[in-house]
């Protein structure tokens, strides 16, 4: 399986987890690519099983979270139709639905969204050894 990790990264916690996920999905056997969304390689893009997105949580510490800089994203990655997709944001405080507003993101850029989580930037191994279980455990399902 062919896979691409691209996050957008602020203070370092989604690059981190980007790595985390990657390093997870490469021990499971995928051929991962891994780089920034402003130097993401288009042609892994292009021939890739499966896309996983990661962004930080902008907002306010209780309500108007969002995923990142808003339209990096969307306005980075082409269009990503029918290819599927897991996302990911990480947060200090409280992600409120910026995980699922990223999967809407990806979902209007085409994406087939198979799910989103928030990793608390002080509980990354943990949190991303669940979401990269859950990816392999979708996948040795199918």
């Amino acid at each position: 399986m062919k896979v691409v990790v691209t996050y957008e990264s602020r203070k370092g916690n989604t690059a981190r987890a980007a790595r985390l996920i990657a390093g997870g999905l490469q021990a499971a056997g995928a051929e991962v690519t891994i780089d920034p969304i402003d130097d993401i390689d288009f042609s892994a893009l292009a021939s890739a099983d499966l896309v996983i997105v990661g962004t930080w949580t902008g907002g306010l510490f209780l309500f108007g979270q969002h995923p990142g800089d808003g339209g990096k994203i969307a306005s980075t990655l082409p269009d990503l139709w029918d290819i599927d997709t897991w996302s990911y944001v990480t947060y200090a405080h409280n992600p409120g639905k910026a995980a699922g507003k990223l999967a809407e993101t990806l979902e209007a850029k085409g994406a087939h969204s198979l799910g989103s989580a928030a990793f608390h930037r002080k509980k990354l191994q943990a949190e991303v050894t669940a979401f990269v279980d859950e990816i392999i455990d979708h996948y040795a399902a199918s």
